[in-house]
């Protein structure tokens, strides 16, 4: 079951925005709980406790802007996906700090709506993909694919390092490139596979992650890892 959350200081507008959002995903039948919120501190607190999977923000509220809530969301949470909605779209630019994945305008709710939700639903089974690993010592590890870091073959062996652990496993660097490659995935080396949602920096000839990790490079796919990562950047918003 999904988690969503809804919040705006106007209760009738709020009401209308649940109304709306459910029977979007009920025509899609998700099953999803909804929680609707008219002050950000307390949204804030609740996603503390258990982090929503989606959260439509109005961004013009007196206590606080959807702004500064969406700002505690994303300590609390990098996963939590965030849909402005305001009245005001010169603001657009500014949300961009704050990584939304939609920025819906209340003139055209409806069309924008259901386009961020069906985008949000292929982010969300996209993201919940897994991938198994047969390892060298005969286990079976199924692993979420978000959490692949990057993968190392080097001599015959091919390592998959995650946010939790290192796996040694049987499979080929080249056969997971194929796999894995719809999911954000860039060969940067012909014995490194990375997941570019870790990618911090791209130097001359390495790549620098989110942990400071060095990872080579080689010259002749600079420009493509440009491109890609660019490209990542830009559908990732």
């Amino acid at each position: 079951m999904l988690r969503i959350a809804i919040c705006d200081d106007n209760k009738t507008i709020l009401l209308s925005y649940k109304q709306r959002i459910k029977a979007l995903f009920e025509s899609k039948q998700v099953d999803i709980a909804i929680f609707d919120y008219t002050k950000g501190s307390k949204l804030i607190d609740d996603c503390a406790a258990v982090p929503f999977d989606l959260i439509f923000l109005d961004i013009d509220m007196p206590e606080m802007t959807g702004f500064e809530v969406a700002e505690k969301i994303n300590e609390i949470s990098d996963d939590t996906v965030i849909v402005f909605i305001t009245n005001e779209e010169q603001l657009v630019y500014r949300s961009l700090r704050y990584s939304p994945f939609r920025f819906i305008r209340k003139t055209y709710l409806v069309a924008e709506l259901k386009e961020a939700i069906n985008s949000f639903l292929q982010l969300y089974i996209k993201r919940n993909k897994t991938q198994v690993f047969n390892c060298i010592n005969g286990e079976l590890i199924a692993v979420n694919i978000k959490d692949i870091i990057y993968i190392e073959s080097n001599k015959h062996k091919v390592t998959v390092y995650t946010q939790r652990k290192k796996i040694v496993t049987k499979a080929k660097i080249g056969e997971l490139e194929e796999n894995l490659k719809c999911f954000g995935f860039i060969r940067v080396h012909v014995g490194y596979l990375i997941n570019m949602k870790y990618i911090f920096s791209i130097e001359k000839t390495e790549i620098i992650l989110v942990d400071q990790t060095s990872i080579p490079m080689s010259r002749h796919r600079t420009e493509q890892v440009k491109t890609e990562f660019h490209k990542f950047i830009r559908s990732e918003f």
